[in-house]
Formats: C-alpha cells, sequence, structure tokens
C-alpha cells in the first residue's frame, strides 16, 4: 500500500498527512519525500518541499536556489496543492496544515474550526477528543497535565467514595464546563482557572476540585440514564428530561464544602435550578465528602433540611453500592 495512502506512526496509528506528532503516543514524525513527488526535501528538517520552494513551509528555512527556485510566487507546484493564499498578500498559495508560506516565509494562520472537537491548551491549534498528545505541538492534548493536583484529588474521592470508573475522560478546553448528553464521558472543564494564573500555586484547587466534581455529577448521570427513569429517582430529584435552560454565567461556589442553609429541601441554591443540577450537586457533596452519610446526616440535621435531601443521597448512596456489589 502507498504510505501516502495510508500514513501511520511506528506505533501504527493511522495519520494525517503534515501532522508533526502522532496523536496516540506523540511520537515527532518526518514527512519525507519517499515517493519522489515532490521532488526535495528540506536540508534542515527533512520534511518534504518543492524545489521551486524559496523557504521550507515546515519550519521556515530558508531553501532558495537560484537554479530551482521559482522567481515569483506560484500557486500550487508539483506535490501540493493550494488550499489557501499566503496571509500576507505575497500571492503565493499554501496548502493546509503549512504553519509557513513557502514564498515569503511568514507564518500563517488556520481556521479549524469545522476539523476538529476542540483546542490544545497549550498551543490553541485543533484536537480532538479522543486524542492524548496534540498532533501540532506533541504536549498533552487534554490539558490534564496543568492540573495533575485536582486530577489525583478527584480521582482518589472517587475511590474512597466507592464510586466505580465508568470510563470517564476529562479535558481542559476553552468556553464553558459542562458534559453533553451525546457523549456523557467527555466531561469538559473551562481551563480559564489554569490560564488565568501565573504560577502553579495560583490556581484555584479547592474550587477546581469542586467544579471537575459537579461536573462528574452529570457524566455519571448520563452514563447511567436508564437509572434517571426510575421511579424512586424521580421521587427524589424530579423529572431529569424536562426543558433545561440554566444560564451559564450562574455564580456557583464551587469551593464550598458545607450544605448551604437554603433552600431547606436542596443542598444548595443551584441545585434548585433544575433537576440534572439537583443531582450533580448531591453527587458533589457525596464524594468530596467520602461518602460518609453519618457525616452528612449529622450535618442536614444541623442545618435543618427538608426529608427530601436525605433521600437524594440515600437514593444515590444505594445506587452506587447496587454497583459495586455488581461488578
Amino acid at each position: 500500500m502507498n504510505p501516502l495512502d495510508d500514513p501511520r506512526c511506528q506505533c501504527g496509528y493511522p495519520l494525517q498527512r503534515f501532522w508533526p506528532h502522532c496523536p496516540d503516543c506523540g511520537r515527532a514524525q518526518v514527512w519525507r519525500d519517499t515517493a519522489e513527488i515532490s521532488g526535495d526535501s528540506c536540508h534542515h528538517c527533512g520534511w518534504a518541499i518543492s524545489p521551486k520552494f524559496t523557504y521550507c513551509p515546515w519550519c521556515a528555512t530558508m531553501v532558495y536556489d537560484e537554479r530551482f527556485s521559482a522567481k515569483e510566487p506560484l500557486k500550487a507546484p508539483k506535490g501540493f496543492r493550494m488550499d489557501a493564499k499566503c496571509d500576507w498578500g505575497c500571492g503565493g498559495g499554501v496548502q493546509y496544515p503549512m504553519p509557513n508560506c513557502p514564498w515569503c516565509g511568514r507564518r500563517q494562520t488556520w481556521n479549524e474550526d469545522a476539523q476538529f472537537e476542540g483546542d490544545c491548551p497549550h498551543c490553541a491549534r485543533g484536537v480532538d477528543d479522543w486524542m492524548d498528545y496534540c498532533p501540532w505541538c506533541g504536549e498533552d492534548a487534554t490539558g490534564r497535565d496543568l492540573i495533575p493536583k485536582a486530577i489525583r484529588q478527584v480521582r482518589r474521592l472517587l475511590k474512597v467514595s466507592a464510586v466505580a470508573d465508568w470510563g470517564y475522560r476529562i479535558l481542559l478546553r476553552p468556553g464553558v464546563s459542562g458534559v453533553d448528553p451525546k457523549y456523557p464521558k467527555v466531561v469538559e472543564i473551562e481551563q480559564r482557572y489554569v490560564t488565568r494564573a501565573r504560577r502553579r500555586d495560583e490556581i484555584p484547587w479547592p474550587t477546581l476540585i469542586g467544579l471537575v466534581s459537579h461536573e462528574l455529577g452529570h457524566s455519571f448521570l448520563y452514563h447511567h440514564w436508564h437509572w434517571a427513569q426510575s421511579r424512586r429517582f424521580q421521587r427524589a430529584f424530579g423529572e431529569v428530561r424536562k426543558a433545561y435552560r440554566i444560564n451559564d454565567d450562574a455564580w456557583v461556589d464551587f469551593q464550598r464544602r458545607r450544605v448551604a442553609n437554603r433552600p431547606v429541601n436542596h443542598v444548595s441554591g443551584y441545585a434548585a435550578r433544575h433537576p440534572q443540577e439537583d443531582f450533580a450537586e448531591t453527587f458533589r457533596y457525596y464524594i468530596t465528602r467520602r461518602g460518609r452519610l453519618r457525616e452528612l446526616f449529622a450535618e442536614l440535621g444541623s442545618k435543618r433540611k427538608g426529608v427530601p435531601v436525605y433521600e437524594k443521597f440515600l437514593v444515590l448512596h444505594d445506587y452506587v453500592r447496587s454497583l459495586r456489589d455488581w461488578r
């Protein structure tokens, strides 16, 4: 098979042509002119180039040769296609995903919103949710390497709470934290909590742990959606399928570990907005308190909470225990 038709990393993973790194193992790639189509390779990086180029579009090294290089910028020399014009208006054509113009050597930008599911938290280039490594910079595409403390703490809380791993995948992404019901295992966390901090010790870890725990509650609910349709669940939390109209800008104190005094029948004010948020908040308090119902119920009594709050924790606790027994 022609390697151009089925390019693969040394680890065996299929690649898109001209990805600098493998998204599965992170290994750096070198795209040589093995099929001798373009007719030349960069003397600096070894990647395939056209002898007509003035600059290497991959490493920006000048490769001008007065014998072969074009006197004027071309649209698409042999072995390459024109996907766009140079951003700087030099008149030449560039092929995706060239980072530099092969004619003037200046940096190029590409709109990848329609091609990828998210952005790398390290280089802001396009990545998909399944990628472990960014195909552009080779760093952790999930962003979990930026919040190892929060990830370790949440995993420990889930373990001591006896909540079995349901295959969730935490991703640091720009935008709004949340979980898409169509992809219940993908948990996106707003990366501004990390990017706004100048140093690692400035990251609001308690808030981040609470936020991750809350979003994992949504993931857990969507993953066990059949349970959410049971009579006991609906009696405790309500109809989770009703229209979801929640303001994404609503403020939530995820750092708070103590149950709020009001409202009486919910663990927090945000929990009263929708049955799904009610469950996510209940889940957050359940795992951050390590599933210790005796301590939780003592606190609920001191806050004079209503009977429905007790029932919510019991419903969750019994289901978690049933999953553990089944496993």
